[in-house]
């Protein structure tokens, strides 16, 4: 059988139902740049789809303890291995398709990517954002509410309750279709829909972008002679506050509903 050609690739590798609720900057970046490094990956490697996968957490797991390194070559050295882990992320997939492996097994192994990726991410920020306030019990608390709030813990909490499979916005990585606002809807349902529509920005590749977005900031601090990161321990303490607050509010919407099966 001969090589696929990068036609083939594209072809193959980009023919997924899951694509269409892929994220602005990966159709516009990152599925332009992907079929290069698969059909690169296919024809001169022997590297499984898994593999693949595994290099994508293991540079965004440098990447987070690079946070811990306060320079602008550390920070920009960051950025570049997270758009590279987020690079490999989207060749995973189609490495799999083209050479015919793509399963739920590796599925199951890139969405463990996105979660472990996240937190090292979450929790290297935390403790940025603690060396920057001198361990202040307020920055030490956020730094572990960002940790201990980032899964949707009442969602997850009752679907292993009542037995229930993923929903469908875990099976299109957390894009979920938002229904038109109703006409004359109460200040309640306007900030839901509200969040609906802003939901994707905790989760991991928008996550990771915001942070990459810090770490840019930062670094050009950095280089102008300022002594210590700004931009990346707001963004911790601002994702701190906010998983906590909409994790327990979901939890208590979910509490509260009379849905719940005998």
């Amino acid at each position: 059988m001969p090589p696929p050609t990068l036609a083939d690739v594209r072809r193959l590798g980009q023919d997924h139902p899951h694509l269409k609720a892929d994220p602005t900057y990966s159709r516009l970046v990152m599925r332009r740049l992907s079929p290069w490094v698969t059909w690169t990956v296919v024809r001169t490697t022997p590297l499984s789809a898994d593999a693949v996968t595994g290099l994508a957490i293991l540079c965004g797991l440098a990447a987070a303890g690079l946070l811990l390194v306060p320079t602008a070559a550390s920070y920009l050295a960051a950025v570049i291995l997270l758009q590279i882990a987020y690079l490999f992320d989207t060749v995973d997939g189609e490495v799999a398709r083209v050479r015919g492996t793509s399963g739920k097994r590796g599925t199951y192994l890139d969405l463990v990517g996105h979660f472990i990726q996240n937190r090292a991410l979450y929790g290297a920020s935390g403790y940025v954002l603690m060396v920057a306030t001198g361990f202040a019990p307020w920055a030490v608390l956020l730094a572990m509410l960002g940790v201990a709030f980032a899964s949707p813990v009442g969602e997850q909490s009752r679907m292993h309750v009542i037995g229930v499979r993923p929903s469908a916005a875990e099976a299109t990585h957390g894009r979920i279709a938002v229904s038109p606002l109703p006409p004359g809807a109460s200040a309640m349902a306007r900030a839901y829909w509200m969040y609906r529509r802003i939901a994707f920005l905790w989760n991991y590749p928008a996550s990771m972008n915001l942070f990459c977005l810090a770490l840019l900031a930062d670094g050009v601090r950095l280089l102008s002679g300022a002594p210590e990161p700004l931009a990346l321990p707001i963004l911790a303490a601002g994702f701190a506050v906010t998983l906590a607050a909409k994790q327990l509010a979901n939890a208590a919407r979910i509490f509260r509903t009379e849905k719940w099966p005998e």
